[in-house]
């Protein structure tokens, strides 16, 4: 897969999952880094974000860790046989604390060992980093929580999910759909429901994650097109955005569809950091305008009085204000019809399920 392409399969999709989180979170700054995204990734769709295959993550380790990774590739071609990185590591901590003993043992003798302490801290930190136990258990943000059969109709069974525990005891059911083949990879969506099993009622929201350039997003490309007339017919046309209330509270309009267009990451090794904007896709077409080579140019000056940004749109759907109205759960297993499936031919879906336990 070509390094460029696979970075921005890598971002979009980081991107999702941080999107994901903080709205579980409720904008805890703490569980919503991108390295915790990172993390929940790599558990989540290894093929993609797994330590031993994503570039972010491994511009995100230590030097300790890279080093030992190189090496490792490098006596796996010498020896002909598979040698890993934690292996090697293991076995220079051994050595390693072996010599510190012998230091302990020589009574009387005061000899500096510093260097060789410092270099198993070093050891050690890398350890952590390549143990895969250690990584699922310490590093990720939310806890498992029992996977127990509980009244969720939207998804057909048979499609593999992991539960968490919530901060706010809340479970949240993930599911991450993709293509068999990263390389197919050209966007990322969150779909994002918020149940209340008590009155058997469901509010859903959808984002898909594009990037754009220089603030400008060509949508002269078949592929976005298709996949966002997809989501328009996934929500839109099935009126999810009307209204069936008449409350006397206030909420914006009932939009459920966003796009999202995401700063493209130059590389890997930059800092992350992504300000892109939400804006409702039944509104792309009146803040359009016709790019220099002809077809479809969405703009940042055209889109921001009509945009949301990341905080506003986290703080706005966890308090009810943006999203879709309440359905039942019958209503939502109607409305999805196989849609998930098809749209994960050739994007990342992250599912997820927020209902109390």
């Amino acid at each position: 897969m070509d390094e460029n392409k696979k970075l921005d399969a890598e971002w979009l999709a980081l991107n999702a999952f941080r999107g994901m989180t903080k709205i579980a979170s409720h904008g805890d700054m703490e569980r919503s880094t991108y390295d915790a995204a990172l993390d929940l990734g790599g558990e989540l769709y290894p093929e993609l974000l797994g330590p031993d295959v994503s570039i972010l993550k491994s511009e995100r380790e230590s030097d300790i860790t890279k080093e030992y990774r190189q090496k490792a590739r490098l006596k796996s071609i010498k020896d002909n046989t598979q040698v890993t990185a934690l292996d090697l590591v293991m076995k220079d901590i051994e050595e390693h604390e072996g010599l510190l003993e012998i230091a302990k043992q020589e009574k009387g003798k005061k000899q500096r060992v510093d260097l060789l302490q410092r270099r198993l801290g070093m050891l050690n930190k890398a350890r952590k980093e390549l143990e895969p136990k250690s990584h699922s258990e310490n590093q990720l943000i939310f806890r498992d929580a029992y996977n127990v059969e509980r009244n969720l109709k939207a998804l057909e069974s048979g499609q593999g999910y992991r539960d968490f525990e919530l901060p706010n005891s809340n479970i949240l059911r993930v599911r991450v759909l993709h293509p068999d083949n990263p390389e197919h990879i050209t966007g990322s969506d969150i779909i994002y429901e918020r149940h209340s099993p008590k009155d058997d009622k469901v509010s859903i929201v959808a984002v898909q994650y594009k990037i754009w350039e220089d603030k400008k997003l060509y949508l002269s490309d078949q592929r976005m097109i298709d996949q966002i007339n997809k989501m328009k017919l996934f929500l839109c046309d099935k009126k999810v955005c009307e209204s069936k209330q008449n409350s006397n509270y206030y909420r914006f309009p009932c939009c459920s569809a966003f796009l999202r267009p995401t700063d493209k990451l130059q590389r890997a090794d930059q800092k992350f950091l992504s300000k892109g904007e939400h804006i409702p896709v039944c509104k792309i077409d009146e803040c359009s305008s016709e790019g220099p080579r002809g077809g479809k140019l969405l703009e940042y000056k055209n889109m921001r009085e009509v945009a949301l940004s990341n905080e506003a749109f986290e703080f706005l759907f966890n308090r009810g204000k943006i999203g879709s109205d309440y359905m039942t759960q019958d209503e939502l297993h109607d409305l999805y019809s196989g849609a998930l499936v098809e749209a994960s031919a050739d994007r990342v879906v992250v599912y997820a399920q927020e209902f109390s336990a």
